[in-house]
C-alpha cells in the first residue's frame, strides 16, 4: 500500500466514525435547540487549539525538520528534537487548558456575544468538561508527526476513531432510550432532555481524547527511543522552535477562519451553527480522505528532498493531479445532490430516531449550503498541496500572510450575504422572504425576536457564511499556487482542467435529472444519486483516455 493510500485508508475509517457521530447528533439534537449550539461552541475551541498548536503548527515547523533528520541518520538528534518540541509542546497545552476552564465565561462572551444566554451558559458548562481533551489530543498531535515523519500513516490518522467512537456509543445509548421510552407530558420525545445530551457527549469527548492518545503513545515511543520533554534550545530544536511562531501565524489566522463561522453564525437566527456544523464533516471529508492524506504524505517526501526544487516540483504535480480528479467528482455531487445527500444522511436517521431532529425544511437549507460550500472543494484540496510545498522548503511566513488575507475576504464576503439570506425562509417546502431582497443595511441582522425563537423555520443566513469560505479558499489557493511557482521557479499545474470540468459538467447534468425523475424519496434516492455520480464522472473521464486511480 503507497503511503497516501495507507494516510487515505486510515482517515477514511476516521472519518466514516465521524460521519456516523454527526449523524447521531443531527438525529437527537434539533437545529434549533440551545443544547446543539452550545455543544457545537464547547466544541470548536478545543478543536481549534489543538490543530493551531498540533496538527498544522507542527506540520509546518517539526515535521520538515524532524524528516531531514531521520533521512540523514542523524537520530540522536532527532530524538532530542522530538522531546524539546513535546516539551514545549505540553507548556503551552497547560496554559491554554488552565485559561480555558477558568475563563469558560469570558470566552463565550466573546465567541458568541450574538447568542442567548442561556446558549452560552450551556456551552461554558461544557467547555468545562472538554478543555482538558485538549492536552491530550495537542501530544496526540505531536504522536502524528512522528508517526508521520516515520512513514507510518495508517496508526496516525485511524487513531481518531476512537475518540469518535467514544461519542457514538453514548449516541447509540441516547437514542434506544429516546426510541423506547415514552413521550413526555408536553408530547415531545421521553428519554434524556438535549441539555443531558450534550452533557454526556462532552464526558465521552473527554474519554476518547485519552483513548487517542494512548493508542498512539507506546509506538511513538518506541520510534523515539523514548524521547522525553525538555526546554532546552539547542541543536536543530532552535529551528523548529523559530519557524513555530510563523507557523503557529498561519495557522491561527485559519483555524481563527474556522471559527470566524461561528461567530458570524451566532449573529443569525438559532440553528444557524448547528447547521453549518452538521454540513462541515461532508465539506471536510473529500478535503481530508484526498487533499489532506496526499498533502501530509507529499510533504514527507518534499522535505526529504527539500534541496533539490526540481523533485518537489514534481511532488507538487503528482499531489495536485491525486487531488483533481476527487475534487471534480465531489464538487459535482454535492452542488447538485446536496439536499439528497443531506436527506439520507440526517433528515432520514432524525425520523427513525423518533425525534424528529431535522425536518425536510431544514434537510433544503443543509442541502443548499452544502452545495454552496462545494464550490470551494477543488481550491481548498489544490492549497493544502501548495502550502505543504512552501512548507518542506522552509517557507512559513508565506502561508501566515495569505491565510490574513483569506481571512479578510472570508469576513467581507460573509457579511455581505448572510444578512441578507437570512432574511429568506423555508416553510413546508416553499421559499419565502424575497419582498425583503436587498435590504442595504448589509450588516444588521434580523430582528431579535426573530432570531431567538426555539423551534422556528430555518433561514437561509448560513449560506452567507458559506459562500464567504468559497470566496477565501479560492483566493488563498491563488496566491499560494503563485508564490509556490516563484520559489520553485516553474509553473507547476495538474493539467487536467478541461478533462475534470467536462467530466463534472456530465455529472451535475446526469444527476439533475435523476433529480427530477426518480420516485423514490430518502435515502434511497441519495444512495442512487451518489452510485450514479461515480459512474458518471469514471465513465466521462474513460470516454476521454483519463483512468483515475
Amino acid at each position: 500500500m503507497s503511503s497516501s493510500n495507507e494516510a487515505a485508508a486510515g482517515i477514511m475509517v476516521s472519518r466514516v466514525f465521524g460521519l456516523v457521530r454527526e449523524i447521531l447528533i443531527g438525529a437527537l439534537l434539533p437545529l434549533s435547540s440551545p443544547a446543539a449550539s452550545a455543544f457545537r461552541l464547547a466544541m470548536r475551541l478545543p478543536n481549534m487549539i489543538q490543530n493551531l498548536l498540533g496538527e498544522g503548527s507542527l506540520s509546518a515547523s517539526f515535521v520538515p525538520v524532524y524528516a531531514k533528520l531521520l533521512e540523514e541518520k542523524q537520530y540522536v538528534e532527532a530524538r532530542r528534537v522530538a522531546g524539546g518540541v513535546l516539551g514545549y509542546l505540553s507548556g503551552a497545552i497547560v496554559v491554554i487548558v488552565a485559561a480555558l476552564m477558568l475563563g469558560a465565561d469570558l470566552v463565550l462572551w466573546l465567541l458568541a456575544n450574538g447568542q442567548p444566554q442561556e446558549v452560552r451558559d450551556q456551552a461554558a458548562s461544557l467547555l468545562r468538561i472538554t478543555a482538558p481533551g485538549i492536552g491530550l489530543l495537542g501530544i496526540s498531535a505531536w504522536c502524528l508527526g512522528i508517526l508521520n515523519s516515520h512513514r507510518q500513516y495508517f496508526l496516525a490518522y485511524v487513531a481518531p476513531t476512537l475518540w469518535n467512537g467514544a461519542q457514538i456509543v453514548v449516541l447509540l445509548g441516547v437514542a434506544i432510550m429516546s426510541k423506547f421510552a415514552d413521550p413526555l407530558p408536553d408530547g415531545t420525545p421521553g428519554g434524556l432532555s438535549t441539555g443531558s445530551i450534550a452533557t454526556w457527549l462532552a464526558v465521552a469527548v473527554l474519554i476518547g481524547s485519552a483513548l487517542q492518545l494512548g493508542v498512539q503513545l507506546p509506538r511513538v515511543l518506541s520510534l523515539t527511543n523514548g524521547a522525553t520533554p525538555h526546554l532546552r534550545r539547542e541543536g536543530k530544536l532552535r529551528t523548529v522552535l523559530t519557524r513555530f511562531g510563523p507557523a503557529v501565524g498561519a495557522r491561527g489566522v485559519v483555524q481563527i477562519s474556522s471559527l470566524v463561522d461561528l461567530f458570524l453564525a451566532g449573529y443569525l437566527v438559532l440553528g444557524a451553527i448547528p447547521i453549518i456544523a452538521l454540513v462541515t464533516p461532508l465539506y471536510i471529508l473529500p478535503i481530508s480522505l484526498f487533499g489532506f492524506s496526499v498533502a501530509t504524505t507529499e510533504l514527507t517526501e518534499m522535505s526529504r528532498q527539500s534541496d533539490r526544487a526540481d523533485i518537489v516540483a514534481r511532488r507538487v504535480r503528482i499531489g495536485l493531479r491525486k487531488v483533481a480528479l476527487p475534487a471534480g467528482l465531489c464538487t459535482a455531487a454535492l452542488l447538485v445532490g446536496g439536499r439528497a445527500f443531506v436527506g439520507t444522511l440526517y433528515e432520514w436517521p432524525s425520523h427513525l430516531a423518533g425525534r424528529d431532529a431535522i425536518s425536510s425544511d431544514g434537510a433544503i437549507v443543509l442541502g443548499a449550503t452544502l452545495g454552496v460550500y462545494a464550490l470551494g472543494l477543488p481550491a481548498a484540496m489544490s492549497a493544502r498541496i501548495s502550502q505543504n510545498a512552501l512548507f518542506s522548503l522552509g517557507d512559513v511566513t508565506t502561508p501566515a500572510q495569505v491565510a490574513i488575507i483569506r481571512l479578510a475576504v472570508l469576513i467581507s464576503v460573509s457579511v455581505l450575504f448572510m444578512f441578507q439570506l437570512d432574511r429568506l425562509v423555508v416553510v413546508n417546502g416553499v421559499i419565502t422572504g424575497w419582498d425583503q431582497l436587498p435590504h442595504w443595511s448589509f450588516w444588521q441582522p434580523v430582528d431579535e425576536a426573530t432570531r431567538q425563537v426555539v423551534g422556528g423555520p430555518p433561514h437561509f443566513g448560513p449560506v452567507g457564511v458559506a459562500l464567504g469560505a468559497v470566496a477565501a479558499s479560492w483566493m488563498e489557493w491563488a496566491l499560494l499556487r503563485f508564490k509556490m511557482n516563484q520559489k520553485l521557479q516553474t509553473r507547476v499545474s495538474s493539467g487536467l482542467l478541461f478533462p475534470i470540468v467536462a467530466a463534472s459538467m456530465a455529472t451535475g447534468a446526469v444527476l439533475l435529472l435523476l433529480g427530477r425523475i426518480l420516485p423514490v424519496s430518502e435515502p434511497t434516492e441519495g444512495i442512487v444519486l451518489g452510485l450514479a455520480a461515480v459512474a458518471t464522472y469514471v465513465g466521462t473521464l474513460r470516454f476521454q483516455g483519463l483512468r483515475p486511480r
